[in-house]
């Protein structure tokens, strides 16, 4: 499957990743179920968000570019 290729060869990386988004995505989705569709808990959240950050601030530093102004 391409989802999960990387160079050419198969990603366990990507493949760990995509596992972990369905048990992450299961729990949730299991939580609003069994509690009517009440806000999620704040531990949650804090995950939810602590992927978002790291994923725009690892793709922010990968953008940057270094240079050395003296010369």
């Amino acid at each position: 499957m391409k989802l999960f290729l990387e160079d050419g060869e198969f990603s366990w990386r990507k493949a760990g990743t995509a596992i972990c988004y369905f048990v992450f995505a299961t729990a949730c989705v299991g939580y609003l179920i069994t509690h009517s569709f009440d806000e999620l808990p704040q531990s949650y959240q804090y995950i939810i968000g602590g992927v978002f950050a790291f994923y725009f601030a690892k793709t922010l530093v990968r953008s940057t570019k270094l240079t050395n102004t003296n010369t």
